[in-house]
C-alpha cells in the first residue's frame, strides 16, 4: 500500500518505520517510554504511517558463530534457522530506522548487538574503498534510508553515549540523521519525579513532530535533548540513594571520590535509611502547588525507629533530621512500604485502607500531598479551597437536596391524588434536569428519577391504579433500588454530589469512594427500612402515623453528615 504525507518539501512517499527496542526491559523500560514519547509526537502529525513495532528479546535471534557461511556457501542466507529471517525482510522494506537501546557498560545491549551481528548476510564479502574508506559493499540495493538512535544511560554526563555513538557510525557507515541521548534516564521511571521532567518529555515528542514534519529536529529541539534531567547535585543524591544494596553505604557528592571517608561508622548510617529515602521525597517537591501551605509533615519509620519531618512554608521544602517540636501532620509507616508509596508501586490510600501505615494530625494535608509531591497538576494547597460549582447560585453538592423534593411531594400524595403523586414530581424532575443539563451536571440519580416517574405516569395513564399503599411501597422500594444499583458499577450515588466538597482529583480517591460506597449502601437500606415500617403500619391500620416514617430521613441526614467526616479519620488513624 502506498501512501503519501505532506512534508516540508511537498508530498512524500510514506516512510515505513522499524523500531529495534534491544532493551531486556521491553515496553516497560526507560528507552520504550522514549521510543514511544517520540512517536506519539511523529503520528500526531502523520498518523497513518506504518510502524513495525520490534522488541528484540521476544524474538529468537541466535549468536553469530562467523563462519561465513553466508557469504560462502549459502550466500545472503545464514545457517540458523530462526527469527531473524522474518526481521530481515522488515528490516530490507524500512525507509526509517529506530536504535533503541539502554547505555549497557558503555555500549548497546547484547540483545541488539546480536541482532546487529546477523546483519552480516546483508553484505557482501568483497572490501571495497567507498567515499575514502574501506568496507563491505551491499547485497542487496535499498533506497537511502533515515537512521535515528534513541537511548539513555544512568550516567550525568552527555560524553558516555561517545562509544555507542561511534558503533552506529561504523554500522550505518556514517552519521546517523538524528539521535535522542537522555542522560539520568533512570529518572523518567521515578513517577514522583514526572513533574520535574515533563520538559524533556515535551521536547522528545516535539522531535518527534519536527522529523515527521522534516526530517530533522529544530536547534532549540536539539539543545533541549541534551540538558540534563535535573541539577548535577540533585541527581548525584538521588542516584546514590536509590541504590541500597545490602551491606553498601551511599556517598554523598562530596566524597564520591573518596569512599573511604564514607565508611567511618556503618551503624550511624544504617540509621540514617529514612533520612536519606526522603531526599529523594524533597527533590519531587511541587513549588507551585505548595502556596498557601505553612504545615510540619513528620514521618517516622516504625520498623527501623527513625523519624524525620519536613518544614512547609513560603513555597520553600526544607527536610530536617529528628522529630519536629509540633508537627502538623505525622505519617507512622514502616520504611519499605513507604519506598512503595513514593515510587509509585504502591497507592498511598489504598495501604491506608489495609492499615499498612496510620496518619495522626491535620489528614486534609495527608490528601494534599500527591499534589505538594511530585504532582504535574498546579493546584492550590489551601484546606478551605472547594469545587463547590453553583448552579442558579447553590452549590453543587447541595443539588441532591433538591432531587429529594419530588420524591417527598409524591410520598406525601400518592396515597390519594395522582396529579401530585405523579405527575408534578415528574414535571419538578424534568425542570431540574433541564436546568443542569445547561451546566453538562446532570447526574444518575437524577437521570433515574425521571424514568421513574415517566414510567409510573404511564402506568397510571393505563388505568392500571398504583396510586394508594400501593403507590407508597412501590416508591420506597423503587428509590431502594435506584440507589443500590448505582454500587454495581463501584459508581456510588452520592459521590456524584460530594464530589463537590472535596478539592480536584479527589474524587477518584480510594477512600472518598469507599465513604461514598457506605453511605449510599446505608441509605439504600434505609429506604428498604422505611418501605417495611409503612407496610406495618399499613398492615394494622394506622396509616395515618406513616409522615412519622420521614423524621427517620432527619436523623439519616445527621448521620450522613457525622459519617462522611469520621470514616476517613478513621482509616487514616488505622
Amino acid at each position: 500500500m502506498l501512501n503519501t504525507f505532506g512534508g516540508k518539501g511537498g508530498e512524500i512517499i510514506l516512510k515505513k518505520i522499524l523500531i529495534l527496542n534491544g532493551s531486556p526491559k521491553g515496553k516497560s523500560g526507560n528507552t520504550a517510554k522514549l521510543v514511544d514519547t517520540f512517536i506519539e509526537g511523529y503520528l500526531s502529525l502523520n498518523p497513518n504511517v506504518n510502524i513495525d513495532h520490534v522488541e528484540l528479546k521476544n524474538f529468537n535471534i541466535n549468536g553469530c558463530i562467523g563462519c561465513f557461511n553466508c557469504w560462502k556457501k549459502t550466500p545472503g542466507k545464514c545457517i540458523h534457522q530462526d527469527d531473524m529471517e522474518k526481521l530481515i525482510e522488515i528490516y530490507l522494506q524500512s525507509d526509517i530506522i529506530i536504535w533503541a537501546t539502554p547505555l549497557y557498560h558503555h555500549g548497546m545491549t547484547s540483545i541488539l548487538k546480536k541482532f546487529i551481528e546477523r546483519t552480516l548476510p546483508l553484505n557482501l564479502p568483497y572490501i571495497v574503498k567507498n567515499n575514502g574508506k574501506y568496507g563491505h559493499p551491499k547485497r542487496y540495493g535499498v533506497s537511502e534510508r533515515k537512521n535515528i538512535v534513541i537511548s539513555n544511560c544512568g550516567f550525568p554526563e552527555y560524553n558516555n553515549f561517545d562509544i555507542i555513538m561511534q558503533s552506529f557510525s561504523k554500522i550505518i557507515n556514517g552519521e546517523v540523521d538524528e539521535k535522542i541521548l537522555c542522560v539520568m534516564g533512570e529518572l523518567l521511571s521515578r513517577k514522583p519525579l514526572q513533574s520535574k521532567i515533563q520538559w524533556y518529555c515535551e521536547a522528545v515528542n516535539k522531535a518527534g513532530i519536527e522529523f515527521a514534519n522534516d526530517y530533522k529536529f529544530s536547534e532549540s529541539t536539539k539543545t533541549l535533548l541534551c540538558k540534563p534531567l535535573v541539577q548535577l547535585e540533585s541527581f548525584i543524591d538521588m542516584a546514590n540513594l536509590s541504590w541500597e544494596a545490602k551491606g553498601d553505604i551511599p556517598p554523598t557528592l562530596e566524597n564520591a571520590m573518596g569512599l573511604e571517608k564514607n565508611l567511618n561508622s556503618l551503624d550511624e548510617k544504617e540509621n540514617l535509611r529514612g533520612l536519606n529515602y526522603l531526599k529523594l521525597m524533597k527533590h519531587s517537591f511541587n513549588k507551585a502547588n505548595s502556596k498557601g501551605c505553612n504545615s510540619i509533615l513528620e514521618i517516622e519509620f516504625t520498623d527501623i525507629k527513625e523519624t524525620n519531618h519536613f518544614i512547609i512554608k513560603d513555597q520553600i521544602c526544607e527536610l530536617k533530621e529528628g522529630k519536629s517540636l509540633s508537627y502538623t501532620t505525622k505519617i507512622l509507616t514502616p520504611y519499605a512500604i513507604w519506598i512503595k508509596i513514593s515510587n509509585g508501586d504502591l497507592d498511598g490510600s489504598q495501604a491506608m485502607m489495609d492499615g499498612l501505615y496510620k496518619v495522626k494530625g491535620d489528614l486534609d494535608f495527608l490528601m494534599k500531598m500527591s499534589l505538594i509531591f511530585g504532582s504535574n497538576k498546579t493546584e492550590k494547597c489551601d484546606s478551605q479551597k472547594l469545587k463547590n460549582k453553583k448552579i442558579l447560585g447553590l452549590e453543587g453538592n447541595k443539588w441532591m437536596s433538591v432531587q429529594f423534593i419530588p420524591w417527598i411531594i409524591s410520598w406525601l400524595a400518592i396515597s390519594s391524588n395522582d396529579i401530585f403523586g405523579i405527575l408534578v414530581p415528574l414535571l419538578i424532575t424534568v425542570i431540574i434536569i433541564g436546568i443542569k443539563r445547561k451546566y453538562d451536571e446532570v447526574t444518575y440519580f437524577e437521570k433515574s428519577s425521571l424514568l421513574y416517574f415517566l414510567i409510573i405516569g404511564t402506568v397510571q395513564l393505563t388505568e392500571l391504579s398504583i396510586i394508594g399503599h400501593k403507590g407508597m411501597i412501590l416508591n420506597y422500594f423503587s428509590i431502594a433500588i435506584i440507589w443500590g444499583i448505582s454500587l454495581l458499577d463501584r459508581k456510588p450515588l452520592t459521590s456524584d454530589y460530594s464530589k463537590y466538597t472535596v478539592e480536584d482529583g479527589m474524587s477518584q480517591n480510594i477512600i472518598f469512594k469507599k465513604t461514598n460506597e457506605n453511605l449510599t449502601l446505608f441509605w439504600s437500606i434505609m429506604f428498604l427500612i422505611q418501605g417495611g415500617i409503612f407496610i406495618g403500619l399499613y398492615n394494622l391500620g394506622i396509616t395515618q402515623y406513616s409522615p412519622f416514617v420521614y423524621l427517620l430521613n432527619i436523623l439519616a441526614l445527621k448521620f450522613t453528615k457525622w459519617y462522611s467526616e469520621w470514616y476517613p479519620k478513621k482509616i487514616m488513624k488505622g
